[in-house]
């Protein structure tokens, strides 16, 4: 049995989404960072980070949402959404695996390099650039890979809509377009309907 260690207003919802597009079996262990069950002894054993998401699939444990995502695709729906090894779309994928996690989030969250020395330091290159970079890949799209969708639309397209409902990537058409199709995608609803259920927003 796949367990998700999932907690609501997280990036949790990626894996989740994840896991809807598979239609695999899972469950869910709530691990809600508001009740700090991230930081409980029983989990630091999972992942010693305290970082949600986690999966235990078997006795395979896996942390960090883009790793989690490739590890899903690859296992459960290889050379569908996850490219094969010897498909000319393997390099491409694998690289906006990472690019998530390692060029667009930090882009994204932290702030603009203020001195040409602050920028040389920064391993995830200039925001602009990032953002530019992302909107010709989308450009014409309509996902990372043309026409293909797969894990790498969840990996980076789950850290994306965090973002963009939160402001911190410049309103771009091929950007808003981006948030509409993953928005339109059943699984992406259902996970997020989980992760940020209604009464999450009540005063």
């Amino acid at each position: 049995m796949i367990t998700l260690y999932h907690s609501v207003a997280s990036r949790s919802v990626i894996p989740l989404w994840m896991l809807e597009e598979l239609g695999v079996a899972y469950e869910i262990a709530d691990t809600d960072i508001r009740a700090r069950k991230h930081k409980t002894p029983e989990f630091l054993k999972i992942n010693p980070m305290g970082k949600v998401p986690a999966l235990r699939d078997g006795e395979t444990i896996v942390t960090e949402g883009p790793a989690i995502c490739l590890y899903l695709a690859d296992r459960y729906s290889y050379g569908t959404l996850a490219p094969k090894i010897d498909e000319p779309a393997r390099g491409p994928f694998v690289k906006w695996i990472v690019f998530a996690n390692a060029v667009f989030e930090p882009a994204a969250w932290l702030p603009a390099p203020v001195t040409e020395a602050d920028r040389s330091g920064y391993g995830w290159g200039h925001p602009q650039k990032v953002f530019d970079t992302l909107e010709a890949a989308l450009t014409p799209g309509p996902w990372l890979l043309g026409d293909r969708f797969s894990a790498a639309d969840v990996a980076l397209g789950g850290l994306f809509g965090i973002a963009w409902f939160n402001k911190k990537v410049p309103e771009r058409p091929a950007f808003a377009a981006y948030f509409d199709r993953i928005n339109a995608r059943p699984a992406y609803q259902r996970a997020a309907n989980r992760t940020w259920p209604p009464d999450l927003f009540k005063s």
